[in-house]
């Protein structure tokens, strides 16, 4: 077969990750139909998809012993997610603090302040997966490296995934400490944990 000529046929699929070898080793075999093996690579490769999630990131935390909810609404993740495939799957996220909202305006442009997410020199929170673990049906926990301002941690994320075809559903929940992230002061009023509900 004509090196060159499999260089140009597969050129377009190398910076994608192809996940079923036998696949590679059926275009080196047949070498009389061509066009349909380069198709039939296609089932075989697991592909990122963009997703700007309609739901936002919820959060929940005690402010005088009432809790508060707010919400991210600008956001999107990149999901490349097989849960037969966990250790090449990958989930990354980014969100705007900008479009944080808590019902109450004053208290909004506050968070946007120096003292908590800085908007103005840190116009984004990004969260990255690092590995997976099934924990049963349906059920998973990831590590992800989340970066707030110009600190990142490592967070574990349990989650589940409903899928109806091709269509996958996630839902996560986990607790950060804020000010792991510099997000204000030790405060008598203000808890330290903030719950963070994620779903896309």
């Amino acid at each position: 077969m004509d090196i060159g000529y499999l260089d140009i046929v597969l050129a377009p699929w190398r910076s994608l990750r192809i996940l079923c070898a036998s696949c590679v080793n059926l275009v080196l075999i047949n070498k009389k139909n061509r066009l349909f093996l380069v198709f039939a690579l296609v089932p075989c490769l697991l592909i990122a998809q963009s997703v700007k999630p309609e739901s936002p990131i919820q959060f929940k935390i005690k402010n005088a012993g009432i809790t508060v909810d707010g919400m991210i609404s600008d956001w999107e993740v990149e999901v490349d997610f097989d849960s037969k495939r966990l250790d090449q799957s990958s989930i990354r996220g980014k969100a705007n603090p900008e479009s944080i909202q808590t019902g109450i305006k004053l208290r909004d442009k506050h968070l946007h302040g120096r003292e908590y997410f800085h908007i103005q020199k840190f116009p984004s929170i990004s969260l990255e997966s690092k590995s997976f673990k099934a924990k049963g049906k349906n059920a998973f926990v990831g590590i992800f490296e989340l970066q707030i301002r110009d600190v990142k941690r490592e967070v574990e994320i349990p989650f589940t995934l409903s899928q109806t075809g091709r269509q996958q559903k996630f839902k996560g929940e986990f607790v950060i400490d804020r000010l792991d992230f510099g997000l204000g002061e030790k405060s008598l009023v203000l808890s330290d944990e903030v719950r963070i509900i994620i779903e896309f």
